[in-house]
């Protein structure tokens, strides 16, 4: 029975359609719940509330069958996972915000990392009580995260916890290697918010930024514009740019 057929019996509420729909999905939809990682643990339950919810919305709907019902299923099972992920990111930011209003510092902080590379993650440390964002960087990172939509900033606050992009791939159902260049987008539009916010920054401001972005590893067209601003300040004072980090 080809997919039409299926959906066509399943609205007839044939019991041997809905049987066959389960027997025939649910095996691909186990292997593309483990290679988004789900918890063992939770990954049968999740499986069979997919299949559920989606055979209720085929036998109620009016609207025509999807093309292609393995697709179809793949991409609920997706969007089921990542809805899963953002609601336990906003239910730990909400915790977090009701029990120690001072780490609200720390979803701004992840638009700020994502301006860094994984090397500059790790050199910086990691502290047991890590001190509040310098006010210069508080209103970057205030920039930065205006910015973000919402599946950018689940993105960032990954990136700020170091989480592997073998992991980040998975969660987002993409390759490695996409995933990867999701993420070098992003950090590259963040580096040109931040450019510009240098543009207009002045005195101790100016020069907090400068010394931030300067251990950021920049993309090459970012880049390129930091060292312009830096040598112009150097320019107007040479004895600032001796104290400034190299731009990897």
């Amino acid at each position: 029975m080809g997919d039409q057929a299926l959906v066509a019996a399943l609205r007839c509420e044939d019991e041997g359609a809905l049987r066959e729909f389960f027997l025939r999905f649910r095996p691909a939809l186990v292997l593309a719940a483990h290679r988004l990682r789900v918890d063992p643990g939770e990954l049968d339950a999740l499986v069979d509330d997919c299949l559920a919810d989606v055979a209720v919305h085929l036998i109620t709907s009016d609207t025509a069958a999807p093309r292609s019902l393995p697709a179809y299923l793949a991409r609920s099972l997706r969007n089921r996972v990542l809805n899963g992920l953002r609601a336990r990111e906003r239910a730990e930011r909400r915790l977090t915000e009701q029990c120690r209003p001072e780490e609200a510092d720390a979803a701004l902080e992840g638009a700020v990392a994502a301006c860094c590379s994984d090397y500059a993650l790790r050199a910086s440390g990691t502290q047991v009580d890590p001190p509040p964002l310098a006010p210069a960087l508080a209103r970057l990172a205030n920039t930065l995260a205006a910015t973000l939509v919402e599946e950018d900033r689940l993105l960032a606050v990954w990136l700020s916890h170091c989480v592997p992009l073998r992991e980040i791939a998975a969660w987002l159902g993409l390759s490695d290697r996409t995933a990867a260049k999701r993420i070098e987008r992003l950090r590259e539009r963040l580096q040109h918010v931040a450019l510009r916010q240098l543009e207009t920054a002045e005195g101790d401001e100016r020069r907090e930024l400068l010394a931030f972005l300067g251990r950021a590893a920049l993309a090459p067209a970012p880049a390129a514009q930091f060292r312009a601003a830096r040598a112009a300040d150097a320019a107007a004072d040479p004895s600032a740019d001796a104290e400034e980090a190299p731009v990897s």
